[in-house]
Formats: structure tokens, C-alpha cells, sequence
């Protein structure tokens, strides 16, 4: 039996480095969270499986690691 995924999730993305600004204008739709050193936090809302793995993919494209992903409650 599946599920319907809701179209909007909100995800938590926990980034190694410091991003510069210059970086983060890359994921308007993202907010920053406090996150000590030598890591960045970014989490916001996406819209469905597409989208999530385009927001992957521009990780990837800017050399940035994601160490670790979670779904956030709703």
C-alpha cells in the first residue's frame, strides 16, 4: 500500500564549510540556522520529489556536502 507524499515537506540540511553569502543566494527559498563551526544549516519547505532532488543536484553542482538530511515535522 502507498502513501501520497504531501507536495510540500519542509527539510533540514546540515552542510559542511561555512557557505559565504555569496553561496546562500543561491537557495533563496532556504533559510540559515545557527550551526557552530565549520558547518552551515539551511531548511525551508520543498515542493515534492522533483524539487528535492534538483536541491541536491545544486549542492552537488557547487561543490557543497551535505552530511546529513532530515524531514522536518510538520
Amino acid at each position: 500500500m502507498t502513501h501520497p507524499q504531501p507536495s510540500r515537506v519542509r527539510y533540514e540540511f546540515l552542510l559542511r564549510g561555512e557557505l559565504s553569502e555569496r553561496v546562500l543566494a543561491a537557495f533563496p527559498e532556504l533559510d540559515v540556522a545557527p550551526t557552530p563551526h565549520a558547518y552551515t544549516t539551511l531548511y525551508g519547505p520543498i515542493d515534492g520529489d522533483t524539487r528535492l532532488r534538483g536541491m541536491l543536484a545544486r549542492f552537488d553542482a557547487l561543490g557543497i556536502t551535505v552530511v546529513e538530511m532530515r524531514r522536518l515535522p510538520d
